[in-house]
């Protein structure tokens, strides 16, 4: 899949891609056992360059350094050192305003999330959290399985949209 978009954007005539390898996320909650993400998704940018032909022509940049998306001053720390000819200011600020818009989505997911439980519970209809890899997002992975449960009458919930109402334990 992934290689199939790499292609894709090669084709369409995109000159600069960059594709991260990102072993750490930020820790989502205080006790957390772990942040890493798994092998695979950490590298798979690894696999790409050495195996999307298309790479090899010289007139395209792809950038997949090893970026810890820990907290925000450790990936700005690593942008800023991966894009220096970017003067330092601006890549902060971007970086700043990346993380700003991580949080609101998140907060949207979350409100999305509590919006659509209130309507389960005024309508007495039924919802089920639909929990997978964050790529399987991608129509070619699942195959219209969301919709197909839609269909039904039932709301598709994902994990990031009810996770926080959880009680920690």
């Amino acid at each position: 899949l992934a290689h199939g978009h790499v292609t894709w954007l090669i084709r369409q005539g995109v000159k600069f891609i960059f594709y991260p390898c990102i072993p750490y996320e930020r820790n989502e909650f205080a006790d957390a056992v772990n942040h890493y993400n798994c092998p695979i998704v950490t590298s798979y940018a690894e696999n790409i360059k050495n195996n999307v032909d298309e790479l090899n022509d010289p007139s395209i940049v792809f950038k997949n350094p090893f970026l810890a998306l820990t907290n925000e001053t450790t990936i700005t720390e690593r942008l800023v050192e991966e894009f220096a000819d970017i003067p330092k200011a601006e890549v902060t600020a971007a970086a700043h305003a990346a993380w700003k818009e991580l949080e609101h989505m998140r907060n949207d997911i979350r409100r999305k999330g509590e919006e659509t439980l209130e309507y389960l519970e005024k309508t007495g209809k039924r919802g089920i959290v639909l929990a997978g890899r964050p790529y399987h997002i991608d129509p070619e992975i699942h195959h219209g399985i969301p919709e197909m449960i839609n269909s039904y009458g039932i709301a598709v919930l994902t994990e990031d949209a009810v996770s926080h109402l959880a009680p920690l334990e």
